[in-house]
């Protein structure tokens, strides 16, 4: 078969496996997502209800620590999935082709079956759609903090 062949690109189990993955890949990144900005949001308004401005920075550099372990988990998961299924045999293989596709980095050998190089393509677009969407949260998150920044100046005297 020629390697620009559409049977070649478009494996219809690689597809289905990819897309149900991504998607699932997705609800876990936005439960996760909403879960750790409602509770800073509960946890900052609690702060600034007691006037406790100081410790809203702290509050932020906390919530975005643990943002940050949403993309570490994502990439255990992405390889244990592909150590699951069979398509690399070696788990630790696995998570680091995981990891270093999920970030774009880039792998040095591609470990994944012939016709399942869309696996590859997908897992880059839910790194690149997780990191926009977490970046998006701490943007807001980061607007308490100014928030919180110019209350505790309006009552300086």
């Amino acid at each position: 078969m020629l390697a620009n062949s559409s049977e070649y690109v478009f494996n219809l189990d690689s597809i289905i496996f990819s897309g149900l993955a991504l998607f699932l890949m997705l609800l876990f990144h936005a439960t996760y997502m909403f879960l750790v900005s409602g509770q800073y949001e509960k946890v900052t308004d609690k702060l600034i209800s007691k006037k406790y401005f100081g410790m809203v920075p702290l509050a932020f550099y906390i919530a975005a620590f643990i943002l940050t372990i949403s993309h570490l988990i994502e990439i255990l998961i992405w390889g244990y999935v592909l150590s699951w299924s069979g398509l690399i045999s070696n788990t630790h293989r696995a998570v680091i082709f995981a990891g270093s596709t999920y970030t774009t980095v880039g792998f040095g050998t591609n470990p994944l079956p012939l016709n399942w190089d869309l696996v590859m393509v997908v897992i880059a677009l839910n790194g690149m759609v997780a990191f926009g969407w977490s970046i998006s949260v701490l943007f807001g998150m980061t607007q308490v903090v100014t928030s919180a920044r110019r209350e505790s100046k309006s009552l300086l005297p």
